[in-house]
């Protein structure tokens, strides 16, 4: 049974706009449950740059807390539910899941639900020369008992990621509610025009194999793994390497893999871009070698434009590729293994059109965004019920 107008009051709360795929998955759905009677008010913990535009969304613009520090932040989202008095609040990232959880500790009229989109305490994060065992033991405690008393339900976007925080925060099952990302059909698939353009852009041929890496320069991301299998390659095909997202922490030692592979020319770094549905639908591979992830959207994009994929062997990656039928998988940090399912896909261009057609028949048959949309809308109206 559908709420009335009076009920559909959702407040979302962001860390920020910046363009991830949590923040482009959130900003999907809520776009889309605007144009369906709710009213939606988005709200960040900071600005950022770059950012998604909620109008692109067909949403107002983003409501920033006042303040420069938790408590001031706080106050200011507090005044903002007393306004606005959501019936939900949702909330998407830690910063943002942690100000949800304070509010919510004061203030019963309203539930509080947080997405699960990333495997926060996974071992590999101890790999990253900015986190440290105490650190993230720290963090995964004060996680654990905040949540508590602060969160009423939860959403995770995969399997895995529900397991990981089953595990980590021994939330109980009952409380989560499984619902994969979803990817709307790419408009540019087969568009020789676009195709075209873009490869013109970066200086392509269509004799030189195009790869395609989407995220940014992060250690969650691999692509120091992905640099120094390229410097491996044994290959005689002629190809060049996009890399997809903005800088980071690890630009500097990407930069310095690119010298020491003497990878000039053949790795590219594209900034920030607003066209990845058009570079991927120009693409003719798509490699992904990721340390850990929540469930990947860029890999459910990399399906809709019919990409051969190469990723890393992770559980998240997994519940959206099929091993050996659209995508070749690698076990994580491994280079040589990677440089070598690399070799296989650049020279053998039959089989990236098997794979590339695979692809698609698993984007088509699980991530359609309508279905996802609907899913999630389900789980909105079964919490606003509880409200």
């Amino acid at each position: 049974m559908k709420s009335n107008a009076n009920d559909r009051r959702i407040l979302v709360l962001l860390n920020s706009l910046y363009t991830g795929g949590a923040e482009y998955s959130t900003l999907l759905f809520y776009g889309w449950l605007s144009k369906r009677g709710y009213d939606i008010r988005i709200v960040c913990c900071k600005e950022a740059s770059p950012s998604y535009d909620p109008s692109a969304f067909e949403l107002n613009d983003a409501i920033i807390l006042k303040g420069s520090g938790f408590r001031h932040k706080l106050a200011s989202l507090r005044t903002l539910i007393h306004e606005f008095k959501p019936r939900l609040l949702h909330s998407v990232l830690f910063d943002a899941n942690m100000l949800g959880r304070f509010a919510r500790f004061s203030d019963k009229s309203f539930i509080h639900v947080e997405s699960l989109v990333n495997e926060v305490y996974s071992p590999f994060r101890l790999n990253d020369p900015n986190v440290t065992w105490l650190k993230l033991k720290g963090y995964q405690l004060f996680d654990w008992a905040t949540q508590l008393f602060g969160v009423d339900h939860f959403h995770a976007n995969g399997n895995s990621v529900a397991s990981h925080y089953r595990e980590k925060l021994r939330i109980a099952s009952r409380r989560i509610t499984i619902i994969p990302r979803g990817r709307s059909a790419n408009a540019f698939l087969r568009d020789s025009e676009t195709r075209t353009a873009i490869r013109k852009e970066f200086g392509v041929d269509d004799h030189t194999v195009m790869l395609v890496a989407v995220g940014r320069h992060e250690f969650q991301k691999g692509h120091d793994t992905l640099l120094e299998a390229l410097a491996q390659l044994k290959t005689p095909a002629n190809y060049v390497c996009l890399i997809v997202g903005r800088e980071g922490k690890f630009t500097s030692v990407l930069k310095d893999k690119i010298s020491s592979g003497a990878l000039d020319g053949k790795v590219i770094f594209t900034g920030h871009r607003s066209d990845v549905a058009e570079i991927l639908a120009s693409a003719d591979v798509f490699v992904f070698p990721s340390r850990f992830e929540g469930l990947p959207g860029a890999l459910i994009e990399a399906e809709s434009a019919g990409l051969p994929i190469v990723c890393s062997d992770i559980a998240n990656n997994r519940e959206v590729v099929s091993e050996n039928e659209n995508a070749l998988i690698f076990p994580v940090d491994d280079s040589k293994a990677l440089s070598e399912e690399l070799n296989v896909v650049l020279s053998d261009a039959t089989r990236r059109t098997a794979m590339g057609s695979k692809s698609l028949e698993i984007f088509e048959g699980t991530f359609q965004i309508e279905s996802i949309h609907e899913r999630m809308e389900s789980l909105i109206q079964t919490l606003l019920g509880r409200a």
